[in-house]
This record gives C-alpha cells, structure tokens and sequence, in this order.
C-alpha cells in the first residue's frame, strides 16, 4: 500500500511537471512568434497617433486635453507618456505591447481551467496572435484586465477589494472593456446579495464590499470622464451621432457581429441584405449554444447575457466597428467559461424553466442534453477556426505592410527629402509618416505644421486646389521647395508651380495609407 501511494505520488508530481514545462515551452513560442510578428510589422495611424500626442504635447496638461479627442479612456496613453519620456522611438511603444500580449497569454495559459488543447488554439487564434499582440492598441491592456479578473476571481471569498482595483483600472482600458466591468461588476453585486438564493458562501463584510464597489465607481467615473468628448469632437460624430431608431438592416449587422467575432473565416458583407438575414439566425445560434453551455452555471450565464448585450447594444447605438471592437463578445465567451469553472453545476436555472410548462421542460431538457455533449466540440470547433483566422492575418502581415507609412519615411531619409519643407494630405493618413520621422509636417487640412491629428472643427477637407493655393503660398513667403506626400495620385496643377512626381508606395493592407511623393518648386 505504501509503495502504491508513492507510485502514485510520484506519477502525479511527473503529471504536473511534464504539463508545467508544457504550459511554459507554450509561453516561449508565443513570445517568439509575436516578438518577430511585432517587430515587423508596420503601424499604422490610429497606433502611431497616440504615441505622437505624448510625444509632442508640450506639458502634461496639454496632453491630457489632446487625449479627450482619442475617445478612449486614460491608462494606455499614460503608459505612452511615460515611455516618451525615456525614448521617443515608437518600437519603445511595440515592445511595450508586445509585453502586455506575453503576460495576458502567461496568465491565460497557467491559470485558466482550459484543457492543455484549448488553451494551446486560443493562444495562436486571431485575437490574441494578431489583433492583440501585433497591433498597438488599448485593446491588449484590456484583455490582460479581464484575464487578471478572471485569475483572481476566487479572491472575493477573503476580501473584494482586489477585484474592486482590477475593474477600476478595467474600466479605464477602452470603452468595450468599461462595459465589460460594468458586467462583471453587476454580476458580483448580484451574487453577493442574493448569495443565500444561489447557496454561496460570502464571507467579506458589507463594509469590505461597499469600498470595493467605490473604487470601482470612481474608475467608471474617470473612464466617463475621459469618453465624453469635447464640443468640438467630431470623432466618430462626437457625442452627438447616436443611432436610436428601429432599422431592420442595421439590426441584423449588428446581430452578426457575434458570428463574425467567434467565428472569423467566414464573414458576412455588411452591404447584403440576404447575407446579413441568414447569418443572423446562424449567430443566434451560436449565442443560444453558448447560453446553454453555462445555463448550469447561473453567475457566469449573467455575466455572459449582461457582457454580451451591453456589446451589441453599443455596436447598434453607435460603432459597428471591426474585428478588434467586437471580438470582445468571443472573450466574454472564454471569460465566462473561466468564471463558470469556479461553481459547481446548478439546476436553478433548468428547475425554474421546467416549472413554467411540461412542453418548454422537456424543449430543455432535450437541447441542454445536446449541448452537454457537444459543447468540448462546438469549443474547439470555434478555436480551430480562430487560429485558422490568426494564421491567414499573421501571415499577410509578415507579407504585406499594414502601412506604407515606414517605407515611405525611409525612402525620404535616404534621399535626403527631410529636409524640404513637407507638406502631406490627408493629415490623419500622414500622421504615421511623422512618426517615423520623428519630425513634423504641415497639414493643409489645419494649414500649421503639426505631428498628431485631433478630429475637431480646426480640421477642412481640402481639394487640389486648396492645396495648389497653400503651396503657392509657402514658396512664396518661405521661399523652399516642398515635398508633398499624398494619400492618392494629386491631380492639381498651376502655372506657378512646377510639381514633380518622384515616387509612389502603393503595397498596403490598409487601402488610404498608400503614398505619392512629389518635388514642388516655383516655376519662375
């Protein structure tokens, strides 16, 4: 009996040994990947936008009021600030990301209650390999919050004041992740004040749970703060351009965006009404499966129902948005099958709806059976198709600059164009160009030099014209050759000046930020 003990000591400790070097040769190959992923891959406006407003705001409180027209709450750009004041090259920004990406798929990888599998596909499916890691954004800091929330969920049976400071700073990532802790946050209240409905044990005082919830609240008031624009924003139509009414087409593009965020291969067009019909009903089907995956579970079920509405209500009421916006409602999903890990199964749920009729009890008890069995392969079907979806955006990165922006300012340095007077269009399409530079051009649209755009009623579309006009201008009274640099072929002409074409960069995946560069001189 002894020595079988100790077979089976040993046996277990060999198990545990052999799946942690597994779990950690996992995390080296994701650094890997990403950190070559990441350093070749080119940024793009809405990256280097944020980092040129640290970089160029000339106080911190100028800073702080050139961030209101991002549209974004304050942690992300906080970080970017303090880096500027160490470098201001913006790989100091990538590296930085690309150790948020490692540590949110450490903390994903070691703690989650996934099969070594599962957690094998998330780690190299589309949002965490791609849109999370490659590309530097706010996005990534929110989903090592959640992650973080995730991990330390248990904690709430000492004391709920770690997860009180973890929503706070949730709550400050972006505006998706703000809803996301206004979930779990509603989920938390309603646990612990009905804990003796749901037979859970809480043993943190009123006390202790009323100042977890005023640190959250005073990050929810910070992030509201920050979100609210100026009166001049015309970000995404400022504050004002809200969509309220009932539109059948735009009801069902928001129902596909659960489809399109659990599953990538396969996208609907949003200009297809037929498409957008059929796919609606497909993604239903998906949000109905997941409901019953967690119906056994009724706190991360409410999560799960609140997390997901509160997305899709915002994507109908003001953003469609893209893949990085609403594969939020894919990492509600994981999070709630995390969440849901920590309760044992309940028939609170399934006892109430048999209650209600004899038909809808057996509907339910025939679909929950269903979905027993074949949730591990509706997951890994999901995860299959994610990492498919990572593979194909990874690789098309590595292939394919995300920007022109990059090689554009190279070409410029090493032809000695910087020092020209450079003037560029459409200003928000350049703002990368001025980030690789390290230098400031002068945008017509807002007619003074400048590196970082603000949306807000200093900024006027311009034609050729208006540009031909404030080129003339400037050789005029500046008495120098200008390097323009557009966003499409310039059209314009005058008999004042003499424009020469010298070289276009037209190899981009984002479609306006392919580049023309011209020579203008006086023709006198």
């Amino acid at each position: 009996m002894v020595l079988k003990q100790k077979f089976l000591s040993q046996l277990h400790s060999e198990y545990y040994h052999n799946n942690n070097r597994l779990e950690i040769f996992l995390i080296i190959i994701f650094a890997i990947i990403t950190l070559i992923g990441i350093l070749n891959h080119v940024m793009w406006r809405d990256e280097l936008n944020g980092w040129l407003i640290a970089r160029d705001s000339y106080s911190f409180i100028h800073f702080f009021e050139n961030i209101k027209y991002e549209g974004h709450p304050v942690i992300w750009y906080a970080f970017l600030w303090f880096l500027n004041q160490i470098t201001a090259n913006p790989i100091a920004m990538q590296f930085f990301h690309w150790l948020i990406a490692v540590t949110t798929i450490s903390i994903f990888i070691l703690f989650s209650p996934f099969t070594k599998t599962q957690k094998a596909l998330f780690t190299f499916g589309y949002l965490p390999i791609y849109e999370y890691s490659l590309i530097s954004r706010n996005y990534g800091i929110g989903i090592l919050s959640i992650f973080v929330f995730c991990a330390c969920f248990n904690t709430r049976h000492k004391s709920y004041l770690p997860l009180g400071f973890i929503l706070a700073i949730m709550a400050n990532t972006n505006a998706y992740c703000l809803l996301i802790s206004l979930g779990l946050g509603f989920t938390l209240t309603i646990e612990y004040l009905f804990s003796h409905y749901f037979q859970y044990e809480i043993k943190p005082n009123k006390y202790n749970f009323i100042t977890a919830s005023l640190i959250f609240l005073l990050g929810i008031f910070l992030s509201v703060f920050m979100l609210l624009p100026p009166s001049d924003s015309t970000l995404q139509g400022g504050a004002s351009q809200w969509f309220f009414y009932f539109d059948f087409h735009r009801l069902t593009q928001t129902i596909t965006r659960v489809w399109r965020s659990y599953i990538l291969v396969i996208i609907p067009s949003d200009s297809k009404p037929l498409d957008l019909f059929i796919f609606s009903f497909f993604s239903l089907g998906l949000f109905g499966f997941s409901i019953l995956m967690l119906i056994k579970k009724p706190i991360a079920l409410l999560f799960y129902l609140v997390g997901s509405l509160e997305i899709l209500a915002f994507t109908y009421a003001k953003f469609l948005g893209s893949q990085r916006h609403y594969g939020h409602l894919y990492i509600i999903l994981i999070a709630s099958l995390w969440i849901g890990s920590y309760y044992a199964n309940s028939k609170l749920i399934v006892n109430f709806l048999n209650s209600l009729s004899n038909q809808l009890s057996k509907t339910i008890y025939y679909w929950t059976n269903f979905v027993h069995h074949h949730k591990k392969s509706f997951l890994l079907f999901i995860l299959w198709l994610q990492v498919i979806a990572g593979i194909v955006a990874f690789s098309r990165d590595l292939i394919t600059p995300y920007s022109s922006s990059k090689v554009t300012a190279e070409f410029i340095q090493h032809n000695d164009l910087a020092e020209h007077f450079i003037m560029g269009s459409e200003d928000f399409t350049i703002a990368p160009i001025s980030g690789y530079l390290n230098q400031k051009i002068y945008y017509p649209e807002t007619q003074k030099l400048g590196s970082y755009v603000l949306f807000n009623n200093e900024r006027n579309i311009v034609e050729d014209t208006d540009i031909i006009n404030q080129m003339s201008q400037i050789i005029a009274n500046e008495n120098k050759d200008i390097l323009l640099i557009m966003n499409r072929e310039f059209l314009g002409s005058s008999p004042e000046l003499r424009i020469q074409f010298i070289e276009k960069f037209t190899q981009s995946f984002i479609y306006n930020e392919k580049y023309y560069l011209y020579l203008v001189k006086s023709s006198s």
